[in-house]
């Protein structure tokens, strides 16, 4: 392996601890809901669902502006933007409105995070190695939040403001962008006739888009609403519910790792095969009656989402041409944000109407678990066509 290479994967693995940087704060929204009486339930997560606003026009204008500037630059604005968004509440502790904006400028951070990360995998790998890069780039995103949400619940517990001490972890990342990724020049790519090359999507493209905000609104369930759950049902605090995210975190590094290998044995099914682990974790987590049972559900989840996650983007990329790969994955990152952030504006009303104001947080695990299984037979009937056709060509 050259050493070029060798750098970038270095960095690339840096640059994904933050990609899920929104939700390292998740395992104290209870404990932070307490020290502002005033705002509701649907206020406190917009901490999260604010910063995945910020990023779905982040994703847009990064997947332009990597055609003109150099990925190393792009990234290390992130990471800047990752720091001063997640420190400053620290010390902002009694308006929550500034909380708010400065969780817009961490999503900002996060938003360029992901797609160049991503970028970074498809202009560099392809192959083997390209699905061994993604599947320990989701393993390395998986770490991050590990380290985050476990450490966020314990400081929480100490005091509400100092869970956002969390993002100091951008430090790393800035620090391998810096001093470890390579410069590369942004090649301005012609189509044979001499006029420069422009981006083409597919209709394949914008099915993978739809695919991913529905993936993520199930996704999402989990990260706003397993705190609340966690107290509901009177499982435990806030610390045990950061254990669970960071139980979640585990199962993604572990199949993170494994990812290839999934790959192999289950081919063009291995999507489908990540929806199924996602609805029988949701189920498993809502009946649980202890916090082993929920820790296993979340260690089920994140496995999920470290199959469903690089599959996306890997078919994604296969849908366009090399120059426009990087407007392509922008596009379903924008997808996937998107469906975080509306997640609590869809969820929300719906668990008031299927369900009680006693367990509307165990109703939104139940539809999470419901339509991720709708989504299992949807990408299992496309992957055992995908897997029919690739036989008989």
């Amino acid at each position: 392996m050259s050493n070029a290479k060798s750098r970038i994967k270095i960095s690339i693995y840096a640059i994904a601890l933050l990609m899920m940087g929104v939700i390292g704060i998740t395992s104290a929204l209870a404990t932070i809901g307490a020290n502002f009486p005033d705002a509701s339930q649907t206020m406190i997560q917009n901490l999260i669902s604010v910063p995945c606003f910020a990023i779905i026009p982040t994703t847009l204008i990064v997947g332009k502006l990597m055609e003109y500037v150099p990925k190393k630059i792009i990234a290390a604005a992130g990471a800047v933007c990752f720091l001063a968004g997640g420190l400053i509440p620290a010390f902002v502790t009694t308006s929550f409105g500034l909380i708010l904006v400065m969780r817009a400028v961490l999503g900002i951070g996060v938003g360029i995070s992901q797609v160049v990360s991503t970028a970074l995998v498809a202009d560099n790998f392809s192959g083997e190695e390209q699905q061994k890069v993604q599947g320990t780039l989701q393993a390395s995103q998986m770490g991050g939040v590990a380290v985050m949400v476990f450490a966020g619940g314990w400081l929480a517990d100490i005091q509400w403001n100092y869970v956002f001490y969390v993002h100091i972890i951008a430090v790393l990342t800035l620090a391998a962008v810096v001093f470890v990724l390579p410069m590369q020049k942004v090649a301005v790519k012609k189509e044979a006739s001499g006029e420069k090359q422009s981006v083409h999507l597919k209709k394949a493209t914008w099915l993978w888009v739809v695919f991913m905000f529905a993936v993520f609104v199930a996704i999402q369930v989990y990260s706003i609403f397993l705190s609340f759950l966690v107290q509901e049902r009177g499982l435990g605090t806030a610390a045990d519910a950061g254990l669970g995210l960071a139980f979640f975190a585990a199962g993604g590094v572990v199949m993170g790792l494994l990812y290839s290998r999934l790959v192999k044995a289950s081919r063009n099914c291995s999507v489908a095969v990540g929806c199924l682990m996602l609805a029988v974790s949701y189920f498993i987590m809502a009946y649980a009656g202890n916090m082993i049972l929920c820790h296993i559900g979340s260690l089920l989840l994140g496995m999920a989402v470290s199959v469903i996650v690089p599959g996306v983007m890997i078919y994604t990329g296969h849908t366009v041409d090399p120059f426009s790969v990087g407007m392509a994955i922008s596009l379903v990152t924008c997808a996937q944000n998107f469906g975080q952030c509306v997640c609590a504006y869809i969820v929300n009303p719906l668990t008031t109407l299927f369900g009680s104001s006693s367990n509307v947080n165990f109703t939104a695990f139940i539809l999470a678990g419901i339509l991720s299984g709708a989504l299992t037979v949807v990408m299992l009937i496309w992957g055992m066509r995908r897997n029919k056709a690739e036989v008989n060509s």
